[in-house]
């Protein structure tokens, strides 16, 4: 599980800057998280539209460390749990859960843009990014899935020694969806 927490909040920094450069950031601006209200608003859409437990915890939480002086602070939902407690109801794979967790989003009132496709990513197997805009704010979306932590596998579920998540059982798959959503800062 550490592992795949690492691969999330590494790939916040990365996305993080983009956010700040297509908004126009110029020297040290600072991004707001989302309101409370308004992210208990997003927390509660996902909650209520999505097959699965345990929810979502809400964190407000500094941008990562970087070179390029940006600072901030975001509001960050996350979940995880294993297949046994977030797959079926027509789950299957990580294509299932995006469209699953991205449908939640969109009946909230968030949707894509350009400036969001900017941020779709899937640079290693098992993790997806993806952004969605409204009111002025972006959440961009982390999904990671991989092998529990001591999970040892099936001999059909290794080829080339990496292991095949969709050969494993449910509950040796672990998934981690982290959101984390931030006011646009006005262009000047």
């Amino acid at each position: 599980m550490v592992a795949n927490f690492r691969r999330i909040t590494t790939g916040f920094g990365a996305w993080a800057l983009i956010a700040f450069l297509l908004a126009g950031a110029a020297g040290a601006e600072t991004a707001k998280p989302l309101a409370p209200e308004d992210c208990k608003r997003v927390r509660l859409a996902l909650e209520n539209r999505l097959p699965f437990g345990p929810g979502f915890r809400r964190f407000e939480v500094e941008f990562p460390k970087n070179d390029n002086n940006i600072e901030g602070r975001v509001c960050r939902l996350l979940t995880m749990g294993t297949g046994a407690h977030m797959e079926g109801y027509g789950i299957g794979s990580l294509s299932d859960m995006r469209t699953k967790v991205m449908a939640a989003l969109n009946a909230g009132g968030w949707t894509e843009n350009a400036e969001t496709g900017r941020f779709s990513e899937t640079s290693t197997p098992g993790r997806e990014v993806f952004a969605l805009s409204g009111n002025n704010a972006i959440c961009v979306t982390t999904i990671v899935v991989g092998l529990v932590d001591g999970a040892i596998p099936a001999a059909i579920a290794v080829k080339d020694g990496k292991v095949m998540l969709s050969k494993i059982k449910p509950y040796q798959r672990e998934w981690w969806i982290s959101i984390d959503c931030f006011g646009v800062p006005a262009s000047p």
